[in-house]
């Protein structure tokens, strides 16, 4: 790749003559002197990768370094002996800071008012919550200023006490906002009102998320590797010299610069940034530790008074956090259930072991394929090898026969399946696998039988022989010390890494049938089953049934104080929705056989701070019904999302609850903005992460992007940016087999009340908080989904703050005093939102003022629906919404 090439040298021109560039970087490169690169290239005769191997072990990571910086200061506690609520002063001072110093700071900002009311009650209450041993559920809605509400009293009371308080988050956006933008603030806020003890902060995520020095010194490249594997590296390389956290989210996605070979690079990257992610267990001396970048992060936490982290790693750490803010509270359920549960798929224990050992390849550079050339007869390593490869065999076997064993199962399940009501199947595998023990369960028919205990049988070997697999790569790993070859330290690496992956997937397997005595011993409070992924991977799944009863009655009760706070949590009219959505109605009440005090609940509602008469939201009535003409809707988007993009160049993002249509929409749409110089962007788009979406989108003011999950929450794009949002469908959650078990443990009503309908309702809630981020903002939200002006779907209308009324016969009066709601054709809603945005009389010039129908103001994409595989299904009234 010679343009490559040419690139990169120049490149290293400029790194070898700092003198041009390096003065405006102050200190930073002080040290460098022109040709000292030219020096080491040309000064040593050895291969490129000794000397690399040589600098490197001269250099330590920047994570390493500050680090050390940070074990200068004492741990911070996490907990306090007895309640200490911040005092009467302190109560004042922020008081002083949301009335007087913060709106001193953004006077004249056009970004935010000078004062917000709602946004000081909330700082209040925080502020009257901290040290009290009490948990407040806050009503924050879109605009308040949430994280600033929150940060300004945490950070007050923590220096006070001297105690840590965790600022957990659902999204890494909303983590960044708060550690690079929210947290200067309320730091200059507090100097300014006259604190002079200023906290440390800094944010934790789990291991993996960060860099592992020793393992990127492993993966230096040799010198016959190919010119992407070196520039792979050194990416990553220069990437831990200059990071101050070592934390691979913050790693360029994209490549320095262009190739020829792009994919190439590209995977690269993204296996080397694989291999280099910290471990369990990965750096066991003390030098190794000191330059891991997760035990760097841990240092930092330990002695940091606020500690930004997220739900999943507050939740499976409940001893590192007594004192927790939970932003984004609305995810606790859905984030306890799965930090709580167990699954693994056969293809990822069937990958685990090819990871191993590829008997069938001669070239195979799996470690014990290499050990086996590399280990001689005799030698101390060759024991342990050899049982290696023993039990390596027995797991492989037992893993053919436990998919078989599934197959048979999947096959008796579909034969139940067309005997019963869907309601009915979550309990097949307890009854299947159960059924082996007749004093359990009923007994099954002797076929049925012959497949139960074949299954069990093949999944009591595979954990046989995984343990034992373990304690024997444990064993081998011990010994290569006494062997004497090149590239052994790596192998090492990749074996104690195996040994960390085997471990997650072998106690998800154990859980997934737990047994008593050799017998299947379920427990009641978990869902047991064989589940299927997107790929078509059998997923075999011990999940946590109803999440928030294990929040109310085990997570809340261990905390000294909690906040939880969001932007969804006052549904249908109250908070009784969210408290038992997220269970803080169960730890207010324990049952008479819990040996705790009932935790006190507060709550609060803070009052909008926008006026919505600038968002008029509009219904089109003409669309296809989603739940019956499924592909004539998806048409039915992609002509709608095409003709509104074209007229509006851009400025606009549209909300998926599915990420294949997201990608299939994004895909038959590129050409046709491409054409019309609209940049549109979608998540699935080859090379671009979606947290690289974000950015592009919120760059510019004239282009689309087609998101899911992610960016229904805490997603920012104030301004022109966009002003169009458009949902595609009512964001209804799929009622599964895990479904219709919880609607047996709580019954369908309650299940409807306290889990369905609220997951579904927030999400609707965030959703529409896309459009609206500042006072100045203004916009047009278009719901695609007909259902939602009927019946039980105007339940998500309610949740906006729309001034309309929800008859279905004729339009009521708009008063103004919230968004205009237009229920009409899709000509109707899209004349409306234009005359809104004063958008009509630059469309007619344009020429783009011809009436929304197929075929016109938008690509030819229609297409007929399939309906040769489609068939009927019986759904019981009242059993879903849709």
């Amino acid at each position: 790749d010679l343009d490559a090439a040419a690139r990169l040298a120049r490149v290293l021109r400029l790194v070898d003559a700092p003198s041009r560039w390096s003065a405006a970087s102050g200190e930073l490169f002080a040290s460098l002197r022109d040709g000292a690169l030219d020096e080491f290239l040309q000064g040593d005769a050895q291969d490129a990768e000794d000397l690399v191997r040589a600098e490197i072990d001269r250099v330590r990571p920047r994570c390493a370094q500050v680090a050390a910086e940070a074990k200068l200061h004492e741990t911070v506690p996490v907990a306090l002996d007895e309640p200490t609520p911040l005092g009467e002063a302190d109560l004042g001072l922020v008081d002083d800071i949301f009335s007087v110093h913060l709106p001193q700071a953004f006077h004249g900002s056009a970004e935010r008012p000078s004062y917000r009311k709602g946004q000081h009650e909330v700082a209040q209450q925080v502020a009257r919550t901290l040290g009290q041993r009490k948990l407040l559920l806050v009503h924050a809605p879109t605009g308040t200023g949430k994280t600033l509400a929150y940060l300004v009293p945490a950070i007050l009371w923590s220096v006070r006490n001297n105690v840590r308080v965790a600022i957990s988050t659902y999204t890494r956006a909303l983590q960044e906002q708060a550690s690079d933008q929210e947290v200067p603030r309320a730091l200059a806020a507090l100097s300014r009102a006259g604190v002079l003890e200023l906290p440390r902060v800094a944010v934790l995520k789990g291991r993996a998320n960060y860099l592992c020095w020793r393992a990127l010194r492993l993966h230096v490249p040799s010198e016959g590797d190919g010119g992407e594997t070196w520039l792979a590296w050194a990416s990553v390389f220069v990437f831990a010299c200059v990071d101050d956290s070592g934390d691979l989210d913050r790693f360029p996605q994209r490549p320095a610069f262009a190739t020829g070979s792009g994919s190439a690079l590209r995977n690269e990257l993204d296996g080397l940034v694989r291999a280099v992610r910290s471990a369990v267990g990965c750096c066991r001396s003390k030098e190794d530790r000191e330059t891991c970048g997760a035990e760097a992060a841990r240092v930092r936490a330990e002695r940091s008074h606020i500690l930004i982290t997220n739900h999943a790693f507050a939740l499976i750490r409940p001893t590192y956090f007594k004192h927790v803010i939970f932003d984004e509270c609305e995810h606790l359920h859905d984030q306890a259930g799965n930090a709580w549960s167990w699954s693994v798929t056969s293809r990822e224990v069937r990958e685990f072991l090819r990871s191993l050992r590829q008997p069938e390849r001669n070239n195979s550079r799996a470690p014990l394929d290499r050990l086996e050339k590399l280990v001689l007869r005799g030698e101390p390593a060759s024991e342990p090898l050899e049982a290696c490869q023993t039990q390596w065999h027995e797991a492989n076997g037992a893993l053919d026969a436990l998919e078989t064993a599934l197959e048979t199962f999947k096959n008796w399940r579909e034969e139940q399946r067309r005997k019963r009501e869907s309601r009915d199947e979550h309990s097949l595998l307890r009854e299947y696998v159960g059924g082996i023990d007749p004093v359990a369960t009923p007994e099954l028919d002797p076929r049925a039988l012959a497949g139960a205990r074949a299954l069990v049988r093949a999944h009591s070997q595979l954990s046989t022989a995984a343990t034992e697999l373990d304690v024997a790569l444990a064993q081998l790993a011990s010994t290569l010390d006494t062997v004497r070859a090149r590239g052994i330290a790596r192998i090492r690496r990749q074996l104690e890494l195996a040994r960390g992956d085997m471990l997650e997937w072998l106690t998800a397997l154990q859980n997934w049938i737990p047994t008593s005595d050799g017998k299947p011993a379920f427990v009641k409070e978990r869902f047991y089953d064989v589940e299927t992924d997107s790929r078509g991977n059998d997923v075999l799944s011990a999940r946590v049934l109803l999440p928030q009863e294990l929040l109310g009655r085990m997570y809340y009760p261990a905390l000294e104080s909690g906040v939880l706070i969001s932007a969804t949590t006052w549904l249908r009219g109250g908070f009784d929705v969210a408290r038992a959505y997220l269970g803080l109605d169960r730890a207010a009440q324990p049952l008479e056989d819990e040996e705790r005090e009932p935790s006190l609940v507060d709550t609060f509602h803070a009052e909008a701070p926008f006026d919505y008469s600038r968002v008029v939201v509009c219904a089109p009535s003409d669309a296809p019904d989603p739940a019956r003409t499924r592909d004539q809707f998806q048409a039915y988007v992609r002509r709608f999302v095409a003709h509104l993009g074209e007229r509006t160049r851009g400025r606009m993002l549209v909300l998926f609850t599915n990420a294949d249509e997201a990608r299939r929409t994004g895909e038959e749409l590129a050409g046709f903005f491409r054409q019309r110089g609209i940049p549109l962007y979608f998540q699935g788009m080859p090379g671009i992460a979606k947290e690289e979406l974000g950015e592009l989108f919120r760059a510019r003011v004239d282009s689309i992007l087609f998101g899911v999950d992610t960016f229904w929450y805490g997603a920012d794009f104030p301004g022109e940016t966009l002003e169009y949002l458009v949902i595609a469908k009512l964001p209804y959650g799929v009622p599964d087999r895990f479904h219709h078990a919880q609607c047996a443990a709580l019954g369908a009503s309650e299940q409807r009340r306290r889990v369905y309908l609220p997951r579904a309702l927030a999400k609707f809630r965030q959703g529409f908080g896309r459009l609206m981020r500042r006072e100045t903002d203004r916009g047009a939200v278009f719901v695609l989904d007909p259902r939602v002006v009927h019946g039980a779907h105007r339940l998500f209308l309610r949740e906006l703050p729309v001034a309309t009324g929800f008859e279905e016969s004729g339009d009521d009066p708009w008063t103004g005093s919230g968004a205009k709601l237009v229920r009409g054709t899709t000509d109707e809603c899209l004349h409306a939102a234009f005359a809104h945005m004063e958008m009509l009389a630059d469309i007619r010039r344009r020429g783009l003022d011809r009436e929304f129908a197929p075929g016109s103001g938008g690509p030819q994409i229609v297409r007929e629906p399939d309906t040769s595989r489609v068939r009927p299904i019986d759904v019981a009234d009242g059993e879903v919404p849709f």
